[in-house]
């Protein structure tokens, strides 16, 4: 039955075995199968190039350029600031210079590490390699002042919860007896008051610093000034014994000046209450 089920797809004519003759000479060898295209390779055709302009791991740091699919850059990537269009002349002009344009994969991967039995003998063959220490560029205390008076506006706001003052109610009665609330008033008289305009908590110096960073940290320049506490001191309002604190709302003035600077710059503490 075998034989008899692959002899029947043999040619069964004479001018069928004339036409597969024909078709086998004209293509120069046996008849060969024709394979579509892969869908990755299809979706690698449809890939756009793209600038990051984050650091984005399993795909590259920010400047490199990778292809992406065109929607997920239109739907995602775009609108939440990742990447950038290429400009199509600027693209060739990529290819003809050669730019690497493809993703890696492992950027930004952190895999567990494993500890490596080594032989003793090899390690100490082994040349030490010099690894030189990266080297920052410190700004001059003349241009970290010309950036803080550029990048900290005239007013800094805080806000904090006011301390609400202690009344009595209008009618209300201390104690069930007049001795009760002679008693009761001389206690409440003995207590500290608050102080006018008082706040829970307080602003302290190291506030001010966190917020000038803050404002400093959108320019890249700016963001290498060197700031800390001993820089910044209120000239007034400041809490009795402690230099470095506010304790009440209203209006103030600091001193900024980095190590170095000749003139400080003030800027005015504004603490308001808490809505």
């Amino acid at each position: 039955m075998a034989s008899l089920g692959r002899s029947a797809l043999l040619p069964q004519c004479s001018s069928c075995i004339r036409r597969v003759t024909r078709l086998a000479w004209n293509t120069g060898g046996p008849l060969q199968q024709l394979r579509m295209k892969t869908k990755a390779a299809k979706e690698a055709e449809r890939n756009i190039v793209v600038k990051l302009i984050k650091d984005v791991p399993k795909y590259g740091r920010a400047g490199s350029y990778i292809p992406l699919n065109p929607a997920t850059m239109r739907n995602q990537w775009f609108p939440r600031r990742f990447a950038d269009y290429v400009p199509f002349l600027q693209l060739r002009q990529l290819k003809a210079q050669g730019v690497d344009m493809e993703r890696d994969f492992e950027f930004g991967v952190v895999r567990p590490l494993e500890e490596v039995e080594e032989d003793e003998e090899e390690v100490i063959r082994r040349p030490k390699h010099y690894v030189r220490p990266v080297e920052i560029e410190l700004l001059s205390p003349e241009r970290s002042m010309e950036l803080l008076s550029t990048f900290i506006p005239p007013t800094i706001d805080f806000a904090r919860q006011p301390i609400g003052q202690d009344k009595a109610p209008a009618g209300q009665r201390y104690g069930a007896s007049d001795a009760a609330d002679v008693l009761t008033a001389a206690v409440m008289a003995s207590k500290p008051k608050p102080e006018v305009n008082g706040i829970y908590g307080s602003v302290s110096t190291s506030d001010v610093v966190a917020t000038v960073k803050s404002a400093l940290a959108h320019n890249d320049e700016a963001a290498r000034v060197l700031l800390s506490e001993a820089d910044v001191r209120f000239i007034e309002g400041h809490a009795e014994g402690d230099p470095s604190r506010l304790k009440k709302l209203g209006t103030f003035r600091a001193e900024i000046r980095v190590p170095g600077a000749e003139e400080a710059i003030v800027r005015n503490i504004r603490v308001r209450a808490k809505e």
